[in-house]
């Protein structure tokens, strides 16, 4: 199966019944309310663009915006998935922007697509709270200043020597959060990181 000018994606299916806290902890939600947890973020891709260029194949695996799977309630009815190509069989259409990361295989590393690239915001403690309450320690607060811990990059970004892991300074209004794994990263895109953070 081939897209005009997208791409032609498969899900296992669109939610999964649980959803992983950073813990570990298992737990069943329901996805009217914990959406973002429980969607599915890895799909398959069944067909590229024909009408665009890339270094994805059919059957690479990609994390991908999950936006289009979700569905609104609208004066009580559900609102069907906006990009389906295929219901039975889960398939999605999706532009390459709603394409976060590729790998070849599932013992592959994820590696950002285009421009974007997922980070671990790193927070900093700010000041000791003042309170009257009486606490058994020291209560701090924590902010985000702008430092990040590399997790997947893009090619374009390890073409000027960032690594994964490594410690990178970002525009400190954030990025998008995004749970993969039960874990909370930030997908983030090259135009929004600004330096390397030197030893």
């Amino acid at each position: 199966m081939k897209g005009t000018k997208n791409f032609i994606i498969q899900l296992d299916k669109a939610y999964n019944e649980t959803f992983k806290t950073e813990g570990g902890l298992e737990l069943y939600g329901n996805v009217d309310f914990t959406t973002e947890r429980q969607s599915n973020r890895i799909a398959k891709v069944m067909g590229v663009p024909h009408l665009y260029k890339t270094d994805i194949k059919d059957g690479y695996e990609v994390l991908i915006d999950a936006s289009p799977i979700y569905r609104q309630i609208y004066e009580g009815s559900k609102q069907w998935y906006q990009n389906v190509v295929n219901e039975k069989e889960n398939l999605f259409y999706l532009s390459k922007d709603m394409i976060i990361c590729y790998r070849e295989n599932d013992k592959s590393e994820w590696v950002g697509f285009l421009d974007n690239c997922l980070v671990k915001p790193i927070m900093e403690e700010e000041k000791e709270i003042k309170t009257s309450l009486v606490l058994p320690e020291t209560v701090t607060s924590k902010k985000f200043t702008g430092k990040i811990s590399m997790t997947y990059a893009n090619r374009d970004l390890k073409e000027l020597g960032v690594e994964n892991g490594q410690t990178l300074h970002m525009n400190p209004l954030g990025g998008v959060k995004y749970w993969f794994e039960g874990i909370e990263y930030w997908w983030v895109r090259t135009k929004d990181i600004f330096a390397i953070q030197l030893a």
